[in-house]
Parts: structure tokens; C-alpha cells; sequence
């Protein structure tokens, strides 16, 4: 899975590796963090509405509006629930974004005894994370409206950290997902085409990161 976040650049660094140039500046909010948790805002790419190429700060994790739905909102949406047409997720096929980061973070351990590990590109290029979104422009920045990132199995070494991972795309391939024009077919061949588990690399950080209000920049420092 993908529970927590590094997203520490200035918007611009992510707006150049991307080529992206954003026409509207909803990014006002932005607060950069080492250590961004479900239920924030942190930035997202997408060409929602007009088609334009926009960047807006949005409510991660996503809880339909179905009445009697009681579950907290979904931080990430399985790939193979997507694939096989989950009412759940199929909504938000359409509406396509990517959450530009640093890194993530997961746990290994028994409950209580967590241990935390920060994992980043060995190219230290930003990660481009394929995301799905129930919100449009204009509409309030609320659970009913927000976004969850793509997770499939994890491989190799990085399956001993966790069973799953985030979607990474390559910036060609991350701009396709969010191109307006592509098929919901064709947007979801592109999700096999993730960066692999080698082009990470992971080390263990201080169980401080376990708290989400811990802030601190050696948040994602090896021990």
C-alpha cells in the first residue's frame, strides 16, 4: 500500500520534470512535507474540467457518497479491484491524476512494534504516482470528493518491506494517464507499464515517522 508520503519540492521542480505548466494556480495551499499523510492536501497534476494542464492541492482518500457507507475514506484502490470493474472504483476512471513525491514510506513489524522504511528512486527523480479522483474544479475539498493512489503487488526485495506498492509512472507514460482523450482501456494498459521494484532503493528511519505530526526534515534519513 501507500500510507504516507514524502513531498518536500518546490511545485516548480515537479511542474519542470513533468513539462508541466499549469494554467490554473490552485496550489496555494501547498505545504511542503517529509511526511504526508491520508486526510491532508497534498499537490496533484491532473486535466480535469477544461483539459488544461492544472495542478490543485486535493483531499487524499475517497468515501462515496452511498447512503449507509460507514468505512473511513480508501487511501489507495487495488489495481486488481480497478481491472475487474469494482463499482467502487469505476467512477473515478475518468477523472485521472498524478501525485508528484520524493518517496513513500511502510512498516514492517508486528502491531506496537513498528519499524519504518523510506523508499525513493535510485535516479532521485520525483515519483510520478498514477491516482484516481471523485472531484472537479470547483467543487469543495471533502472525502466525498478526494483521491486514492493506485497499488499493485510488490516484487522482488520490496515485497519483503510490504506485499504492495504504489504505480509509478514514467513521465511519458504519466503524461498518457492524464490526457483527457485516452480511453479508460487504454489508461489502464498503461499501469503495466510501472516502474520496476530495481529502479528503488529502501533503508530504515526513525519510528518518530509512525506519528504523522512528526515533521522534522531527518524524517526519511537511514538510521
Amino acid at each position: 500500500m501507500c500510507g504516507r508520503v514524502k513531498q518536500t519540492n518546490d511545485p516548480a521542480q515537479y511542474f519542470d520534470y513533468t513539462r508541466w505548466d499549469p494554467l490554473a494556480h490552485g496550489w496555494d495551499d501547498y505545504r511542503a512535507s517529509p511526511n504526508v499523510p491520508p486526510g491532508t492536501r497534498p499537490l496533484v497534476l491532473h486535466r480535469l474540467g477544461d483539459g488544461a494542464e492544472q495542478a490543485d492541492t486535493l483531499f487524499w482518500g475517497y468515501k462515496p457518497p452511498w447512503p449507509g457507507y460507514t468505512r473511513g475514506p480508501a487511501s489507495n484502490a487495488r489495481l486488481d479491484t480497478v481491472l475487474k470493474g469494482s463499482r467502487f472504483w469505476k467512477p473515478l476512471l475518468t477523472k485521472r491524476i498524478i501525485v508528484p513525491v520524493d518517496g513513500w514510506y511502510e512498516w514492517t513489524g508486528e502491531k506496537g512494534d513498528k519499524q519504518p522504511w523510506f523508499i525513493n528512486p535510485k535516479d532521485s527523480h520525483p515519483i510520478l504516482m498514477a491516482g484516481i479522483t471523485a472531484w472537479q474544479p470547483g467543487q469543495e475539498l471533502l472525502a466525498e470528493n478526494g483521491f486514492a493512489i493506485i497499488t499493485d503487488d510488490a516484487a522482488g526485495g520490496m515485497v519483503d518491506i510490504h506485499d504492495r506498492r504504489p504505480i509509478c509512472l514514467g513521465v511519458e507514460d504519466a503524461l498518457s494517464w492524464l490526457d483527457p482523450e485516452l480511453s479508460v482501456d487504454q489508461a489502464l494498459q498503461l499501469l503495466s507499464t510501472a516502474k520496476p521494484e530495481s529502479a528503488f532503493q529502501w533503508w530504515e528511519v526513525t519510528r518518530k515517522v509512525g506519528n504523522s505530526r512528526y515533521q522534522m526534515s531527518n524524517a526519511n534519513e537511514p538510521l
